[in-house]
């Protein structure tokens, strides 16, 4: 019976014994063959089986091979061959034998050759001998093999059957097979046996996990056979197992692949060397309006220019010899409606086990980056041409003070060109001492500082701004210089200070000059009303009066010309100053004037600010003395806010008194210009335009809002003190 059921593991082998690769050249033959044919083993291996048949059955077993391959069987009928001998003999003998195919591929195929003229004479020692070597083929399989008997318990296994399932040869005999697959599985095999064993049908294969020891699971294929008794019952069942995890594996990363590549948004698509789609993803479908199927099978010509086509085969040629210096090209594709799109498409060659090859590629939509590449091109060339034009000179720097970028009109009238900036550094292009002057401003830009300064450059006085350039993400990519000439100015300014130096020295001696006589005209003047007061009449001390008054009006208007001249010239020098403490001294000046008017000042808090103390304290005073002077018939109610923002601080000082219309606003500013005779209110018509000329004076401005009879709001600007 043993002899029955290893007879059946080989398909019935008596004899020799032979495998075939898939090029049908031995790779392997048993004693038997090589005394039968009378070669040597060695003359037999990697010899094609024409070598030992005849033409006739050589051509008919490869037929009958292609036949069973394409109908997908992999067992064949036994066949009656003759074997032509090494001496020129003929053996008449039947040939038994299987296909080894693995994932799909033919792989070869295996042998029993009996001798048909000794079949009836084969002594059973020698079949004895035949199962030893059976026997010992067996146990070299690396696949497991397992005979069960009737009851679908184990009666033989080989050693790699018991390693695949980690339990040892012992622990399997007898067992049922259950315990190495789930009762479904078993139950699922046994049924198949059955209905082979009725159907008279050669093997079944099956996939299932086998159950290990350890409790894992292995997925396995397994191959089997039932075994019939002489009376053809089923008595058994052989079956050889593979451990298929390697397959599994590469089948599930396979599955993972497809997903990437059906859930990119790129097009992905193969060709064969002929050009013709074999693959493509839905995303390239739809990039170019096509099904996948109406784009299978056709020629890329179908979406791109012949020379596109011809480009990518010329990359395709270089990337199989390693010899490609690019993978990628831009180029335009034809979508099924006619329109046209720019795409990026990325190659690589796809491996294969034949000897064809095929190009994978990767598309890609570049609509949107074209239209961003356009839109940079002509945003670069409209900032080209601005800095090309900039009347003055504008440069980009990096950390290491490197100039990247350069232009400007400036850079001509200085005999400089771009190209002679663009790559120098500070240190190349300026002397020592500038390069100390200016080194701290432009290190300063990448900790997010802007500075402004001047310095002299090639005899000409410039104007410079180092500010930070930042990216979108808000960080410092880059510093940039701006520069000016400001030579002409620096002219004119120097003139312009030396003119206002005469002026001054001009309206200090007039005012020396003309207040002497004025001191004499009212003092002779008072002098005639004391020593003749009881000679005159009304009129003549009236007239007296009226001249005294004009003569110290005149001084008045002297004195505030004199220190409207003197605001830029005669001012002290900038410091922290506290506006609580200027104004409290403002108040202080007008405290008779407060008491008479019954005037009510109230003040928030104000802050420290940069300026001249003297001077602010005289813009308090001059525009407090207009809000009590201008109060109308009601007490004076005077309110004085504050607000501070990082650069200055606003000051407004609000009146409820009779108010200015709109047309005489900006005209109250000017020197001299009054809005009331004096017998309504008195003055000298410059305190407002000396409040602005200081007001200038610390970088700020001045105004006034108002409405007759609403009162006024004076409202002006001075930088905050540093911290």
């Amino acid at each position: 019976m043993a002899l029955d059921r290893f007879q059946t593991l080989v398909n019935t082998i008596d004899d020799g014994l032979y495998q075939l690769d898939s090029a049908e050249q031995f790779v392997a033959v048993n004693d038997v063959i090589v005394e039968w044919t009378g070669y040597s083993r060695d003359e037999l291996l990697g010899s094609h089986v024409s070598m030992i048949l005849a033409e006739t059955d050589a051509t008919h077993v490869e037929r009958t091979i292609r036949e069973h391959l394409q109908n997908g069987d992999t067992d064949l009928p036994p066949l009656e061959l003759s074997i032509q001998t090494a001496a020129g003999d003929d053996l008449v003998c039947e040939v038994r034998y299987n296909l080894l195919v693995t994932d799909g591929e033919y792989q070869g195929s295996v042998g029993v050759v009996r001798d048909k003229r000794t079949e009836t004479g084969v002594a059973r020692t020698e079949r004895e001998q035949q199962l030893a070597q059976y026997e010992t083929i067996i146990e070299t399989i690396e696949d497991g093999i397992y005979v069960l008997d009737d009851e679908y318990r184990f009666e033989t296994v080989n050693q790699a059957y018991a390693d695949l399932t980690g339990y040892s040869r012992e622990e399997l005999l007898g067992s049922h097979c259950s315990l190495v697959v789930e009762d479904t599985v078993s139950s699922t095999a046994a049924d198949a046996s059955r209905e082979l064993a009725d159907a008279a049908a050669n093997a079944a294969t099956i996939e299932a996990d086998v159950l290990r020891k350890d409790g894992t699971r292995v997925p396995a294929e397994s191959r089997f056979s039932p075994i019939v008794s002489t009376d053809g019952e089923y008595d058994g069942t052989v079956g050889v197992v593979r451990d298929i995890s390697e397959r599994k594996a590469r089948e599930q990363e396979l599955r993972q692949y497809e997903t990437i590549v059906e859930t990119v948004q790129d097009g992905i698509y193969v060709v064969d060397e002929e050009g013709i789609f074999t693959m493509v993803n839905e995303s390239y479908a739809e990039l170019l309006g096509y099904s996948p199927g109406e784009l299978l099978g056709s020629h890329v010509s179908m979406v791109v220019e012949g020379d596109v086509h011809q480009h990518a085969q010329a990359i395709e040629d270089q990337l199989a010899h390693d010899e490609a210096d690019e993978t990628s090209i831009e180029a335009t594709v034809q979508r099924a409606d006619g329109t046209t799109i720019p795409a990026e498409a990325t190659f690589a060659i796809l491996p294969s086990d034949s000897d064809g090859r095929e190009r994978v590629g990767v598309v890609r939509d570049i609509t949107e980056r074209k239209e961003r590449e356009r839109a940079l091109e002509e945003s670069e060339q409209r900032y080209r041409t601005l800095i090309d034009h900039f009347p003055g000179a504008v440069g980009l720097y990096n950390e290491s003070f490197e100039y990247t970028v350069a232009g400007g009109e400036l850079l001509a009238d200085l005999g400089l060109s771009q190209d002679e900036i663009v790559g120098t550094t500070i240190y190349d292009r300026y002397p020592d001492d500038l390069v100390e002057q200016i080194e701290p401003y432009f290190q300063a830009v990448f900790d997010g500082e802007s500075n402004t300064f001047e310095e002299q450059y090639h005899d000409r006085d410039l104007w410079a701004h180092t500010l930070p350039v930042r990216n979108s993400a808000g960080d410092i990519v880059a510093g940039m210089l701006m520069v000016q000439d400001i030579t002409e100015r620096k002219e004119y300014q120097r003139e312009i200070e030396a003119s206002n130096e005469r002026l001054e020295q001009f309206a200090y001696a007039a005012s020396h000059d003309l207040q002497e006589p004025l001191r004499m005209i009212v003092s002779y003047l008072q002098l005639i009303e004391r020593r003749y007061h009881d000679e005159l009449d009304e009129d003549g001390r009236e007239f007296i009066d009226f001249a005294v008054d004009g003569a110290q009006r005149m001084q008045e208007m002297i004195n505030g010309l004199l220190n409207y001249s003197r605001v830029q010239t005669r001012g002290s020098a900038f410091e922290s100053v506290d506006l609580e403490t200027v104004l409290e001294n403002a108040r202080d000046d007008l405290q008779v004037k407060i008491d008479e008017s019954g005037a009510e000042i109230t003040a928030d808090p104000l802050p420290r600010v940069t300026g001249d103390p003297g001077q602010l304290r005289q813009v308090f005073q001059n525009l407090l003395s207009n809000a009590i002077t201008y109060s109308g018939e009601d007490s004076p109610r005077i309110q004085i806010s504050a607000d501070t923002n990082d650069e200055e601080c606003v000051i407004s000082v609000r009146d409820e008194g009779i108010g200015i219309d709109v047309e005489s606003q900006d005209r109250i500013f000017e020197v001299f210009q009054r809005l009331h005779n004096h017998e309504e209110h008195a003055g000298t018509g410059i305190g407002l335009a000396l409040c602005q000329r200081i007001v200038e004076r610390h970088g700020g401005e001045i105004w006034v809002e108002s409405e007759p009879g609403e009162g006024a709001t004076f409202t002006f600007t001075v930088p905050v003190a540093s911290e």
